[in-house]
């Protein structure tokens, strides 16, 4: 036979969310389903506290549109910790909501993409990379400056729809726009770790001995790849890497663009 449930001792308070003893409520509290501490707070106090208390129990499964949009709602709420909280909730439930936000926003103008680094051609031998692609969204033009070679530059004219599958691809399905965030090339300062690996008790000995603190060094040399973008809605993006590996989609995108100067293979 299965076991009935337990039901908690004492009684539950709406408002905190917690199963207390019944003197903690007063008559009228009891039968309101608020204790007697959660009843001395102001009402802005009690609907934050009821607010937190559903979103820290939050299904993170399929919203109903109901409840989506009253976690929507709760995302501007003007308690700053029910907002924080519902933002969290909201990201957790539908992870990709901004970056399929972003999308709808953003149309690329001009790119300007170099790779100086090895890369892997299409079949997957390496390959040394060392040019720069140029999108006009505007003269609907493509460019590539191999400078490996004296040739100058190589010119591509797209129709109308092609530049705009060219260009919707690499927003959409590369998403662009987060490849600062997504190769952590410039981490947040709250996630950024200046001492890896227990270096800080080192740091601190020589501190403590008199030297001066170094600031940061920028990476020498040149980047091995970079992407210089700017948007219709005039935002721009310019990020660069110097690691020596060039990473799964800014490798797509550079052999997707390469392909469009690819020879065509001769009939026989």
């Amino acid at each position: 036979m299965s076991k009935k449930k337990k039901r908690p001792h004492g009684h539950y308070c709406k408002i905190c969310g917690e199963h207390k003893a019944n003197e903690k409520f007063s008559g009228k509290g009891h039968a309101a389903h608020i204790c007697k501490a959660c009843s001395r707070l102001s009402a802005a106090e009690k609907a934050a506290a009821m607010d937190m208390n559903r979103l820290m129990g939050f299904p993170m499964r399929r919203l109903s549109e109901g409840k989506k949009k009253w976690l929507k709602a709760k995302m501007k709420d003007e308690c700053p910790e029910v907002a924080d909280t519902a933002r969290e909730v909201f990201n957790a439930c539908f992870p990709h909501a901004e970056r399929n936000a972003m999308k709808k926003q953003l149309v690329i103008n001009t790119l300007s993409f170099e790779v100086h680094t090895e890369v892997y051609d299409g079949y997957g031998d390496m390959e040394k990379a060392d040019c720069r692609f140029t999108i006009d969204r505007k003269n609907r033009v493509l460019t590539m400056r191999d400078f490996r070679t004296e040739d100058g530059e190589q010119c591509v004219t797209l129709e109308g729809g092609q530049m705009a599958k060219l260009l919707r691809y690499i927003v959409h399905t590369l998403e662009i726009f987060m490849w600062e965030r997504d190769y952590c090339l410039n981490p947040d300062e709250e996630d950024y770790d200046p001492f890896p690996d227990g270096e800080e008790d080192f740091f601190m000995e020589d501190l403590g001995d008199g030297l001066e603190i170094q600031p940061q060094q920028e990476p020498e040399g040149s980047p091995s790849w970079r992407v210089q973008v700017e948007y219709t809605n005039h935002t721009e993006q310019d990020i660069c890497s110097y690691e020596d590996c060039l990473p799964d989609r800014p490798e797509e995108m550079y052999l997707s663009l390469l392909d469009y100067f690819e020879p065509e293979d001769e009939e026989l």
